[in-house]
């Protein structure tokens, strides 16, 4: 049956799938399309079937971010060089990232996947890129010929709180084009914001790969509640994984295992497996099975800050609307060495789904296209052991002037005297989830809603006051009378890693010895192993990576897939 594991099966399926993420739920969709493939698919987290899903994973509004029962708990990061460990959400939910995101659907740019190309990854184009997004995206700004397998909405411009409009406003003055389709004509601009969702309900991996009627596919498995602890070898050949459900280990066994447990979890799952530098998992008692020093190296993400706006009542969101990300602003820091389009800007209409929550917007500002890079390395041989996370965020030079311009763009335009109208004050938010911030579980969480929608209400001085004490904001920058001045150390001070880590186990050309898979997928120096997601990305696109993520896994599918029957072929013509 279709949700039970395949341990005493006698024969053991052709693809075990570890991770049933936004990368995870494509290859398990697309591997057992045709019929031809016994596929196994193992989840860490809950299940969630397209008729079982979870309310809040459902809504169009990110509540799903809210939900602890969703994510890896306990995790933690390193920011900067030298800093503290702060909590780091990564989902552990079928769907992975897509069913606890933001739902910001961008493409990224050209630039990317040239960088990609330059890196040693072969055949990576744009040209490549937006072939497999068509294939994704069901955007209906597109007309009939957008048929993908992921619904893409965009707010209409009608609906936007006030200070977006006067944001597009500014940014048009400012000499910034505006774009009605940002990922089909990528670069600068001011954009309505794609969101991952139709009408009603959100876009994750696991409702649109694992459809219903791939569910009913008798090749097909899904095991829930399944945590890879360790591979499995024969030599230097993976034959399965040694897992835990219910309290019970047990292995299971294939003739091929991929690995998609994201850029956290796949590096961490191959280094307690003995796959990474052998000296250092020597010295943490791991048998070496493979000296590959580029797993876990690479870490990449974006540093993002927010400003939070106080609202008027007449100037918000319509409270019936659960919108998230409304709009956006791509810009070019055009420094040295940098590629185009490099920094992000974003509005967000509500911040919370209660009923205050459209008395407050924010406005992000984001390096998208950074230098710096860190590391995942295990921090213990125990396979229940959480990763030791370290971003090195700032590290290279050329990141924290860009992190400076992006948030300096930001307050501009919030200075802007038609954007400075729409609001009441904006506040510099200090690090961390943005929609933790003002948002509580239980009983404390309606007590801060009542006391949020009473303070967010009240008049000035009051209203500044119970914001600055309540999320530990800076003084307003721009209020009714006076203004802040913010410096660059305190705009360094606030950023935070977006929840988009990439890269630790990157695709290159073999002869590198920092390249962890090839342009098959494949890990250097083993047999029947691969790894797909966005740990592989040689460097971050400048975008989410959500959409990245599914675009790469598609195109994973499909060189799997032509691998095999190549294979095939080959073993034809020897008999």
């Amino acid at each position: 049956m279709a949700n039970q594991p395949y341990e005493g099966k006698p024969v053991p399926p052709d693809f075990l799938i570890i991770g049933g993420g936004t990368a995870g739920a494509v290859m398990a969709a697309r591997l057992s399309e045709s019929g031809q493939h016994r596929v196994l698919l193992i989840e860490a987290g809950i299940d969630t079937p397209p008729d079982q899903t979870p309310a809040d994973i459902d809504d169009i509004f990110p509540s799903s971010t809210l939900n602890p029962a969703y994510f890896w708990g306990g995790l933690e990061a390193t920011v900067l060089k030298g800093g503290r460990p702060r909590p780091f959400p990564q989902a552990r939910v079928m769907g992975g990232g897509s069913s606890i995101m933001g739902m910001f659907a961008l493409r990224g740019v050209p630039s990317d996947f040239e960088r990609w190309s330059a890196a040693g990854a072969p055949g990576w184009s744009w040209d490549e890129a937006v072939r497999l997004y068509r294939k994704i995206e069901r955007d209906p700004a597109r007309g009939g010929a957008a048929n993908g397998t992921t619904p893409v909405k965009r707010m209409a411009t009608d609906e936007w709180p006030a200070f977006v409009t006067a944001l597009r406003e500014a940014a048009l003055a400012s000499g910034f084009p505006y774009v009605d389709d940002i990922n089909e004509a990528p670069g600068d601009g001011f954009f309505p914001m794609p969101s991952s969702r139709d009408d009603s309900v959100r876009s994750t991996s696991a409702r649109c790969y694992l459809t219903a009627a791939a569910r009913r596919r008798s090749n097909l498995t899904i095991s829930a509640n399944t945590r890879a602890l360790r591979l499995l070898f024969e030599g230097r050949r993976v034959v399965g994984v040694e897992v835990e459900r219910d309290g019970v280990v047990t292995p299971l066994y294939a003739r091929r295992v991929i690995v998609s447990a994201g850029a956290i979890h796949s590096p961490a799952l191959l280094l307690r497996s003995g796959i990474g530098p052998a000296a250092e998992l020597r010295n943490l008692g791991v048998q070496p099975v493979v000296d590959l020093r580029g797993v876990g190296r690479n870490l990449q993400n974006h540093a993002y800050q927010f400003f939070a706006l106080t609202l008027p009542r007449r100037k918000r969101l319509a409270l019936h609307l659960r919108r998230f990300a409304v709009a956006g602003l791509r810009a070019s820091s055009n420094l040295p060495e940098c590629p185009a389009s490099d920094l992000l800007l974003f509005a967000i209409g509500r911040v919370s789904p209660r009923s205050f929550g459209t008395d407050v917007a924010m406005v992000g500002s984001a390096l998208y296209a950074p230098f710096s890079k860190g590391s995942v390395t295990l921090a213990q041989a125990d396979p229940r052991a959480h990763p030791r996370i370290d971003f090195r965020m700032l590290d290279d030079p050329r990141d924290a002037p860009r992190v400076v311009m992006a948030a300096r763009l930001a307050e501009r335009l919030l200075r802007d005297p038609a954007v400075a109208a729409s609001y009441s004050e904006a506040f510099l938010l200090p690090p961390g989830m943005a929609l933790n911030q003002f948002n509580r579980p239980g009983l404390a969480g309606l007590a801060l809603a009542a006391s949020a929608r009473l303070a967010l209400n009240a008049p000035g001085p009051l209203r500044r006051l119970a914001v600055r004490r309540a999320i530990g904001a800076s003084m307003p920058l721009a209020a009714r009378r006076g203004e802040h001045e913010i410096t660059d150390d305190e705009l360094l001070a606030t950023i935070a890693p977006m929840g988009h880590p990439a890269g630790t186990c990157t695709m290159g050309d073999p002869r590198d010895p920092d390249t962890v898979v090839d342009g098959d997928y494949r890990v250097g120096g083993v047999e029947h192993l691969y790894v797909v997601d966005a740990s592989v990305m040689p460097v971050i696109p400048s975008a989410n990576t959500n959409l990245p993520t599914l675009m790469l896994a598609e195109h994973a599918a499909e060189r799997i897939l032509h691998a095999l029957e190549g294979t095939a072929q080959t073993v034809l013509g020897n008999v």
